[in-house]
């Protein structure tokens, strides 16, 4: 069952591990909406949302690593895009190097959008690693209301 998650502050702390900056995760968890997959009453999945320049943004997904590959996270963005349907666009951003990011949300139906140039080097302060390189630039993914089913 997916619902809103009313003490998502509580959560802060969890989701730095896939958005290791806690001040960025405190800043959208402050002015977004957070929204769990729950299994036996628990939360086992998060999508963190917010609403930018008049689009919805998906700032943070992240599954417990026990509860991973079970369709958690992309019923979740499914739920998102029912929700806010009234909206232009989802926009969901993930580093250069999250490859398998990058696969999931286009296997989804999102298409590159754009680029922030060397965020992940401006705003985290510690070097980010994966897949053997390092996270330099912020590329946002789109799907507008179209193509939303």
């Amino acid at each position: 069952m997916i619902k809103e998650i009313d003490n998502k502050m509580d959560y802060d702390q969890l989701l730095t591990e896939s958005d290791p900056n806690i001040n960025l995760v405190r800043d959208y968890l402050k002015h977004g909406t957070l929204y769990g997959y729950f299994v036996n009453n628990e939360p086992v999945s998060f999508l963190a949302v917010e609403i930018i320049d008049g689009n919805v943004e998906i700032k943070n997904i992240l599954t417990l690593l026990e509860h991973r590959n079970h369709g958690y996270a992309k019923a979740l963005i499914k739920y998102v895009e029912e929700k806010y349907s009234s909206y232009p666009c989802i926009l969901i951003g993930t580093a250069n190097s999250s490859l398998e990011n990058i696969t999931f949300y286009t296997r989804l139906g999102y298409r590159y959008s754009h680029r922030i140039e060397n965020f992940f080097i401006d705003y985290y302060p510690k070097e980010i690693i994966e897949n053997d390189m390092q996270a330099t630039d912020l590329l946002y993914f789109k799907k507008c209301q179209n193509s939303f089913n």
